[in-house]
């Protein structure tokens, strides 16, 4: 199994520490780097512009650039990207500040050798992943719960779900909307639940009945307070019962 293989760019315009950078990511094998280098943010931009890199290596004070502008400069353009600064003994406060601004991480220099650096870039690349991963899947709910809320709008019903184990029943956003309920009574004790509707104890027979059983079916409840009356259309297995809640 051949090992994995990160493409670096390293920003940095003194010989020595370049030349350094460049050793100590050379003793890993696994994973290897293959190094890019740029002694100006112009460059690193021309670079970024013709090749993607799974890690920038960035020092802050470059001929063109200085401080937190060198990161701004960098992910202005190219957002997205993951960013490590290398800071000198003098610099960490402002090592804190890049990482307010994007910056994954930062590093000080003469205070790491080969197996620090590497170490310290491969979890900041693996929590960067994660966190991309974690964008994208909030994204992706995001998207099904909008879905969701143009449907239920369009058929006029709002969606319910009751988990036994947690005991508690959860509305959506509509269904809130059409009982008229207030939002924090999204999510609810079902003894709460049930206790608002008339015949709270017949209503509760019904739910239990509903979740032995298993399958779909449906039943009607009023309301103590103001007598207005909900249709349930549910389907109930796996200890859970899910519906769509309509005005009678």
């Amino acid at each position: 199994m051949s090992a994995q293989e990160l493409k670096v760019l390293l920003i940095e315009d003194n010989p020595g520490d370049a030349f350094l950078m460049k050793f100590y990511l050379g003793e890993s094998t696994s994973p290897l780097f293959q190094v890019s280098h740029a002694e100006t943010v112009k460059a690193a931009l021309e670079l970024l512009s013709e090749n993607t890199f799974d890690i920038i290596l960035s020092d802050m004070n470059l001929p063109d650039s200085f401080g937190v502008d060198t990161i701004k400069s960098i992910l202005s353009k190219f957002p997205g990207n993951l960013v490590i600064v290398l800071t000198g003994l003098t610099d960490e406060e402002v090592g804190l500040e890049t990482v307010r601004y994007g910056a994954q991480d930062f590093l000080t220099k003469g205070k790491f050798d080969s197996k620090v650096l590497i170490s310290s870039v491969m979890f900041a690349f693996e929590r960067f992943k994660l966190n991309k991963q974690i964008d994208s899947f909030t994204k992706k709910l995001d998207e099904e719960n909008s879905r969701l809320d143009t449907i239920q709008k369009l058929l006029n019903v709002g969606y319910i779900e009751y988990d036994v184990k947690t005991k508690n029943v959860f509305r959506s956003d509509y269904t809130l909307k059409i009982t008229g309920q207030n939002p924090d009574m999204k999510t609810e004790n079902i003894d709460d639940a049930l206790g608002r509707a008339e015949d709270t104890e017949a209503l509760k027979a019904v739910v239990q009945k509903a979740l032995t059983e298993g399958g779909t079916g449906e039943f009607t409840y009023r309301r103590k307070d103001n007598g207005k009356q909900f249709r349930v259309r549910y389907e109930a297995k796996e200890g859970k019962l899910c519906g769509i809640v309509q005005a009678v």
